[in-house]
């Protein structure tokens, strides 16, 4: 899967969680202060995208990823090592 459908799955993760249209996410939109999420919904996302990824985000990795780009990045790094 190359970076740009990941970002896209993860994009419609981020939108299921908040109850969002996919096409009100975009890449860069700032999960807290643009999208308005809480930490919970990022835990929810997170979890959705170990589950449907194969991956596993340590807790740093979230905490420093705020937009579904970086969300997709650290994902892509978790499964190729």
């Amino acid at each position: 899967m190359n970076a740009s459908d990941l970002t896209a799955e993860v994009i419609e993760i981020i939108a299921q969680v908040l109850a969002l249209p996919a096409e009100e996410v975009s890449p860069q939109a700032h999960f807290y202060d643009t999208l308005g999420g809480d930490s919970l919904q990022k835990l929810e996302v997170v979890a959705l995208m170990e589950a449907r990824f194969g991956c596993r985000l340590e807790a740093d990795q979230v905490a420093s990823s705020d937009t579904a780009e970086e969300l997709a990045e650290r994902a892509a790094l978790s499964v190729t090592g």
